[in-house]
């Protein structure tokens, strides 16, 4: 662009140094007629000065055009680059909202695997207490004999069918615990 208004401002000052010189008449004393000016040559000198410095302003018009193309081809050229970097902090952006929801999802898996574990510990805990009130509460029978054969046959099936339940809740438990530490 300041190449430009330099071309433009020499062709300006070459053209008008030739204008003025072009204008001075030539002095001669021997004849009278030689001191009017030369119309002639002043006439085909601006009409070549007028031809260069067209060709000048042309050029500096296309070198202008050209200049303001290229301007334009870098601004859109840098909104291309804004749209792009746009669009990938909205893709970045979602991708953390995306890793968030499932470590919120993978928390709350967690969550629900740790409190089932600590209900079935607490189950087992209560089941075991069951099963020993209910050992005791034969015992007792037993030793007072208050309890008929059948009875007492009676009694150790439902406490075995007690324990067969501690042992499923045991199993569960373990298997909650390996849940646990595989969500850690």
């Amino acid at each position: 662009m300041m190449k430009t208004i330099k071309i433009i401002a020499l062709t300006v000052l070459v053209a008008f140094a030739g204008i003025t010189k072009a204008q001075q008449p030539v002095n001669t004393t021997t004849s009278i007629e030689s001191t009017k000016p030369d119309t002639i040559a002043p006439t085909l000198l601006t009409e070549e000065q007028k031809r260069l410095q067209e060709q000048a302003l042309l050029k500096a018009n296309l070198e202008a055009e050209k200049a303001a193309q290229k301007a334009e081809k870098e601004r859109l050229k840098a909104e291309k680059e804004l749209q792009k970097r746009q669009k990938q902090v909205e893709k970045q952006a979602k991708k953390l909202e995306k890793q968030q929801k499932a470590r919120e999802k993978a928390a709350k898996k967690y969550d629900k695997a740790l409190k089932k574990a600590n209900k079935l510990e607490s189950n087992i805990k209560k089941q075991a207490s069951k099963i020993e009130k209910m050992e005791d509460a034969l015992d007792k029978k037993i030793r007072r004999n208050r309890i008929s054969d059948i009875d007492r046959e009676k009694e150790i099936i439902k406490i075995s069918k007690q324990q067969i339940k501690l042992k499923e809740l045991e199993r569960d438990f373990e298997k909650a615990e390996r849940d646990v530490k595989k969500l850690r």
